[in-house]
């Protein structure tokens, strides 16, 4: 019971902190025009209510902490776009925002893509190594998004307020980075079937839900060319699909444990 209303708690403080970050980003004294980061919110709210809503499990509570943290670090994010925090290293390079901003979205889309899906449904790996490929995934991806050329501006890589002098050429880093998402892609996939294959129908069912999600993914990339410019992108819309999909197949709604049972 504690455990889930900690979750609860967090989730709430998010969601309640969405709101005063949206108004205090259009609260401008110019004439200048704001973006509204309705996706970013949209994304960090589903997180934020998936990760509580999956937390309230014994089981699953792993699987909760993961949303949870994607969540979390959506509002991190958000925060990051506020016109009023200006942290600037030093007098002529890029702001800590701007950089933070530039790359925490990699472990929050990554996470519940990889290491969520790696311990789904009950939070017991088939694959440990997937696990830990997974984790591998995100550390790698997040550090090359972190230390490529970003902010570009006429000053290049110095410009990035953490500039890492272990820093690896762009390209054995991207290429790094390519094969070890690939590898941990092939595990989780690879739990999931293994999953598959040795459980019964009721630890079958819930393997369906990320599935449809991906299958959405899949068909809402296809059709973004025909939709309206604020549809948003495949990566905008997927996450938060994917995390509802994973937090309603752990923990079904009360409707839906009714229908079954008939």
């Amino acid at each position: 019971m504690w455990a889930s209303l900690r979750f609860w708690g967090t989730a709430l403080l998010g969601l309640a902190a969405l709101p005063a970050i949206v108004i205090v980003t259009q609260a401008t004294d110019d004439l200048t025009p704001v973006r509204v980061p309705v996706w970013e919110v949209l994304r960090a709210g589903v997180m934020l209510l998936a990760g509580a809503w999956a937390g309230g499990r014994a089981q699953s509570r792993g699987i909760g902490r993961i949303l949870l943290l994607g969540g979390v670090l959506g509002v991190v994010q958000l925060i990051c776009e506020l016109p009023c925090l200006v942290i600037v290293s030093d007098g002529t390079a890029a702001s800590w925002e701007e950089w933070l901003h530039y790359w925490i979205w990699v472990p929050q889309v990554m996470a519940p893509l990889l290491l969520a899906t790696a311990i789904f449904p009950d939070g017991r790996p088939a694959l440990p190594i997937a696990v830990t490929f997974s984790i591998l995934a995100i550390v790698m991806t997040s550090f090359t998004v972190a230390t490529y050329n970003w902010p570009r501006s006429d000053g290049g890589a110095g410009y990035n307020p953490v500039f890492m002098f272990l820093r690896l050429p762009p390209y054995l880093s991207i290429m790094i980075t390519l094969v070890i998402v690939l590898v941990a892609s092939a595990y989780v996939l690879a739990s999931l079937v293994i999953r598959w294959k040795a459980d019964e129908a009721a630890v079958r069912r819930p393997l369906l839900y990320p599935l449809a999600a991906l299958l959405f993914g899949i068909v809402y990339a296809l059709l973004h060319p025909a939709l309206p410019a604020a549809a948003g992108d495949i990566w905008e819309v997927l996450p938060p699909v994917y995390c509802a999909a994973l937090a309603l197949a752990v923990r079904p709604l009360p409707g839906i444990r009714r229908l079954r049972s008939l």
